[in-house]
């Protein structure tokens, strides 16, 4: 229900729309933009295929679309905690959306409580002492695997990704 609390303070062209929630005995059901044309990552995934990277430009209209987003998200207190490829879909006119507020929060409060995908966590969320620059943060790792084709930190545990992420090792 939280998430559901965010999305209706929410109202901007690049943030998923939410019209209603069902609920019933065992789910409860929200009803949003219908979003056909899939994640960011499936569009990277099939770029990466096919031997093609995002051109700067192509990336920097995404980019510029996701921050208008973020922008407007912070300017209400909300901090995603969780951008990423998979959380930035492409509606029926293949406009950009940011989706999936389950980890949002609205507060002015440092927080304390780590949350998000390992790959795209800021330091300051790893240390458990952030606000709503981890966003843009996250939106910078997407910016670097689009660019880059790679993540910026890789690694085959938590522990190995944080410590690479804390210092900055990127290749």
């Amino acid at each position: 229900m939280n998430e559901v609390a965010i999305l209706q303070k929410l109202d901007h062209p690049n943030i998923v729309k939410y019209y209603e929630t069902y609920e019933d005995i065992r789910f409860l059901y929200l009803v949003m933009q219908y979003c056909p044309h899939g994640e960011l990552f499936d569009s990277f995934d099939h770029f990466e295929k096919a031997g093609v990277k995002y051109t700067e430009q192509q990336t920097a209209k995404l980019i510029r679309k996701t921050l208008s987003a973020l922008q407007h998200c912070h300017s209400e207190n909300i901090i995603h905690r969780d951008i990423k490829p998979e959380n930035i879909l492409f509606d029926v006119n293949n406009n950009l959306v940011i989706v999936d507020f389950g980890l949002a929060k609205q507060t002015k409060a440092v927080m304390n409580v780590v949350a998000g995908t390992p790959y795209f966590m800021a330091p300051e969320v790893i240390d458990g002492n952030y606000q709503e620059k981890c966003d843009i943060w996250s939106l910078g790792v997407v910016l670097y695997m689009l660019v880059s084709g790679t993540l910026p930190f890789n690694g085959t545990s938590k522990p190995e990704v944080y410590g690479k992420i804390r210092k900055g090792l990127y290749k």
